[in-house]
């Protein structure tokens, strides 16, 4: 059987989709990927994967970008002839489902993995972006067999919106981690705190700092680290927070291992998710976890078992949870240890794959 994913960024297909490529090699499928840029070409290949790049901005909306996107994924499927699609993320979703319609593939499936930005904001500018593709949304899924979401929050809004019908509807709680790879560790640190996020507003990166900012004022020695490259957000905004020490800015790393075993909990306020994937992993890892108490991040926190799930605005509240993070270790260390197995019971990887491949019948 011939499978074809297609993504958005090359690093994605690494990151995100490698265990399920390794699932599928497994039922020896052979699969391609179509990504929206080649910077990880060669590493994708090397995973016996046949790799195509049609270059395109994910978030544009121009007409003729998506024309032409969709022609050319037409192009390498007709070519090619999968068995079956698989779709992740919005261009592929909407205009990488036409395309292989257009193909003639009968068997598509896609999946999204958080709602984002679309329909987080609600200025003008962004009701208009909402509208157009929920219109996208709702006419590529008409093509979908099934369409997989990661929390049931993203399930019900694509339901109210009738941009699904809900017999096509797969609830997976997340993509899942490695528990191999992130081996669960002891905390040695009392009182380090992490974020592992893009630098954006809907991150919560500013709850974050005003949280670590509060927290220092009871405990100067307490540390923030903050892990992510910049994006609607620049370094420059957050000098203040790194000049006044509140929080320690590290840039980007390729291995997040050695921070989150160097942390006591991670944390991330963010405003919405599909399941994010540093908790994932701070919880493999057995870390315990401070959300906010919104779609995707909740569904990763039992609160008080393996952490805390506060209202995503009240950073003073988050700074509290912090406080009894420090003043209460030995509660910290049994969170992080429920942390673990809450991980072991939700986000294995290779449980998740296994009902992935179920559901697409290979």
């Amino acid at each position: 059987m011939k499978v074809f994913l297609l993504m958005t960024k090359s690093n994605m297909v690494l990151t995100f989709r490698k265990k399920l490529i390794e699932a599928l090699k497994e039922k020896e499928c052979e699969v391609g990927v179509i990504a929206q840029d080649a910077d990880f070409k060669e590493e994708i290949e090397k995973l016996g994967v046949k790799f195509y790049c049609v270059k395109s901005d994910n978030r544009s909306l121009n007409p003729f970008a998506m024309f032409r996107y969709k022609k050319a994924v037409a192009k390498i499927l007709k070519e090619e002839k999968p068995d079956k699609v698989f779709t992740f993320q919005l261009m592929p979703n909407t205009f990488g489902v036409k395309g292989a319609k257009k193909a003639k593939i009968k068997s598509i499936y896609s999946m999204v993995e958080g709602a984002g930005d679309v329909f987080i904001n609600n200025s003008i500018k962004w009701k208009v972006i909402r509208f157009v593709v929920c219109k996208l949304y709702k006419s590529a899924f008409k093509n979908s067999e099934k369409v997989f979401f990661l929390n049931n929050d993203d399930k019900t809004e694509f339901l109210a919106r009738k941009l699904v019908k809900e017999e096509k509807c797969v609830v997976i709680h997340g993509i899942g981690v490695d528990l191999e790879h992130f081996a669960f560790k002891p905390i040695k640190n009392d009182r380090t705190f992490l974020m592992i996020a893009r630098l954006l507003k809907t991150k919560g990166v500013y709850e974050y700092c005003n949280c670590a900012r509060l927290v220092k004022q009871k405990y100067p020695d307490a540390k923030f680290n903050y892990l992510g490259g910049e994006g609607t957000i620049k370094i420059a905004d957050i000098k203040e927070y790194i000049d006044d020490g509140s929080i320690n800015y590290l840039g980007t790393a390729k291995d997040v291992r050695p921070y989150l075993e160097d942390c006591t909990a991670l944390m991330l306020p963010s405003y919405r998710e599909g399941v994010p994937m540093s908790v994932m992993e701070a919880e493999s890892t057995g870390r315990a976890i401070i959300v906010s108490d919104r779609p995707g991040c909740r569904d990763t926190v039992d609160n008080e078992y393996n952490g805390f799930i506060v209202e995503q605005t009240d950073y003073e509240t988050m700074a509290k949870k912090c406080i009894f993070m420090i003043e209460n270790f030995d509660k910290t260390i049994e969170m992080g240890k429920n942390a673990r197995t809450f991980a072991e019971e939700n986000f294995d990887s290779k449980k998740i794959n296994d009902g992935i491949l179920k559901v697409l019948e290979i």
